[in-house]
This record gives C-alpha cells, sequence and structure tokens, in this order.
C-alpha cells in the first residue's frame, strides 16, 4: 500500500487537469458589463465559441467533413509575453508572438477576391504538415492593396519577406471594363511594401469533387501535406469552414456557395461563408502540388 501511495503520488506530480469553461463561470472578476459588452462587439459565432465555450461542431455531411480537432493547434509566444507583461498591446508585437512561424522561410498564401470581401490565407509547409498560420480578410471599401498592407504590417518583422503568391486563373481573368486583374494588383502591392513575390500559378480551379477528395484525404494525412490550424489566428476560417455545406446538382456535388451573394446580417456574417475556404483550398492545392524549394540566399550565404 505505501508503495502504490508513493506511485500516486508521483502520477499526480506530473499530471494535468484540463478542463473547459465559459466565460459566465468568471463573471465576478469579469463583470457583466464586459460579457455585454462581448456580446455586442462579437458576431454570434465567435461570441458561443470564444465567451460562451460552445463547441458548435462540424457538419459530418459538409465540404470539411473530416475537419477535426485534432487538426487545431495553439502557438503563442507565451515566454515573450510572459516577460512583457500587461502593459503591452500584443497586436502591436506582430507576428513576434507566432511561436509557429519560421523566420526564415518564406511564406506562403492562397487569396480570395470579392466586391465585398476578400481574403488572404498564409502558411508554411514544414515537413509532413501545411502550418495554417493566419487568415486576414477585409470588407466592403477595404480592398486588396488594404489587405496586403494588413498581411505586410503584421509580418514587417519576418527576415525573409518573400511570399509564395500561389493563384488560380480567377485571378487572371479581366474584360475591357476592367483590365487590371486581381493577380497584377497583388503583387504590386507587395512589392509596394518591400517583399519578393514569387507568382505560382496552378491553373483552372480544380473540380469539386476532385478538392473534396484531396482535402478531406489530406486532413486523414493520406497526403504528402496535412494542413494543421492555428486556432487562435483563423477562428473566422474555421467556423467557414465548419459551415461549408454540399449542395448537389446534374453536374455532382459541389461546395454550396449560394450564400455568397446574400446581404450580409448580424447573423449571417461576410466572414462565416465560404469566400475564405476557397483561399485556404488555393493555398493547400499550391502547396501540395506545386512545392517550392528553391534555397533562399542571404548576404551571409544560402539556408
Amino acid at each position: 500500500l505505501k508503495r502504490l501511495d508513493r506511485d500516486l503520488n508521483k502520477m499526480r506530480s506530473v499530471a494535468t487537469y484540463y478542463k473547459e469553461y465559459s466565460s459566465i463561470e468568471n463573471i465576478q472578476l469579469l463583470g457583466e458589463n464586459y460579457i455585454r459588452q462581448m456580446k455586442r462587439d462579437l458576431t454570434p459565432l465567435t461570441f458561443q465559441t470564444s465567451i460562451l465555450c460552445k463547441r458548435i461542431g462540424l457538419a459530418r455531411d459538409g465540404f470539411y467533413s473530416c475537419l477535426s480537432e485534432s487538426l487545431f493547434y495553439d502557438a503563442d509566444n507565451m515566454d515573450l509575453l510572459d516577460s512583457l507583461g500587461f502593459e503591452v498591446d500584443p497586436l502591436s508585437l506582430a507576428s513576434d508572438v507566432d511561436a509557429d512561424l519560421d523566420p526564415v522561410a518564406p511564406i506562403c498564401i492562397g487569396m480570395d477576391y470579392g466586391a465585398n470581401i476578400n481574403w488572404i490565407v498564409a502558411g508554411q509547409p514544414k515537413h509532413n504538415r501545411l502550418n495554417v498560420l493566419r487568415s486576414f480578410y477585409t470588407k466592403y471599401e477595404r480592398k486588396l492593396p488594404e489587405l496586403v498592407a494588413d498581411f505586410c504590417r503584421h509580418y514587417s518583422r519576418h527576415r525573409t519577406k518573400r511570399v509564395i503568391y500561389y493563384y488560380d486563373a480567377t485571378a487572371v481573368g479581366h474584360n475591357a471594363a476592367n483590365p487590371t486583374t486581381y493577380q497584377s494588383v497583388v503583387e504590386s502591392a507587395f512589392r509596394e511594401h518591400g517583399w519578393t513575390v514569387i507568382n505560382v500559378y496552378v491553373g483552372q480551379p480544380m473540380r469539386h469533387d476532385q478538392k473534396y477528395l484531396l482535402i478531406n484525404q489530406a486532413f486523414k494525412a493520406r497526403q504528402r501535406l496535412q494542413p494543421r490550424f492555428n486556432r487562435q489566428n483563423n477562428e473566422a476560417l474555421i467556423v467557414a469552414m465548419e459551415a461549408a455545406g454540399v449542395e448537389r446538382g446534374r453536374l455532382g456535388f459541389r461546395k454550396d456557395k449560394s450564400g455568397e451573394k446574400l446581404a450580409e446580417s448580424e447573423e449571417d456574417r461576410l466572414e462565416h461563408r465560404t469566400d475564405g475556404t476557397d483561399a485556404f483550398d488555393t493555398l493547400y492545392i499550391g502547396c501540395e502540388n506545386f512545392p517550392q524549394n528553391a534555397p533562399i540566399f542571404f548576404a551571409s550565404g544560402v539556408v
């Protein structure tokens, strides 16, 4: 019995107890006004997940049916945040707080373009993983130049200011009314901020049934790269992926994008629709099928 008790005490000394609580449980410290403010400021879905700690769940018949909690990770630079205390706004530290960022590797991006919302989804392949580091979006009057500026501002301290820009045919089409392509606008904006752009054209958009198979097989680690998502930096993207449905027609099934045409409401935000998921699709297809392994040159040598 003494030996058993000693072994149990040893196990307790290294055990970790994990439980998720709603912020309501901490209302005496946070105060009712804070909860009310969060309900005003956050979207309904974000309020339910971030404040009430509810798991909205994934539609098992959705487009990303194999997406799971095991593919999400946390990667804040807690040592840096702890050393600075509470006096510093984490947003002012930009990518210094991102512990998953490889500072000497280029950043890969996929994008989606629209009249009301534009997206960048950023990631870095590492071994057999594609770490989806962060996603950005701009709405309404803030267009592609502002979106690229947001990206460059966050990664302003990145040692390798190189971006691998994956894009498909939707980025290079134009008409007489607007001869400028999305791709040229994006490339020019990055160069204005001092970034080197490696353009990688991935061709015509992949058929939805092929994309569905590719990405869901990747979630199950049956492709070269398995996507993994930084949960704090991709909240809206993850909600959009979990909510993405499937529609069936005479040409087979496809991602249900009908919601993109509807007016925005408080309960149905633009950032929770499928636009951002298309940016992720382009990023993953690019990294999986068009890997860029060229060496990176610095003044002191090659990395």
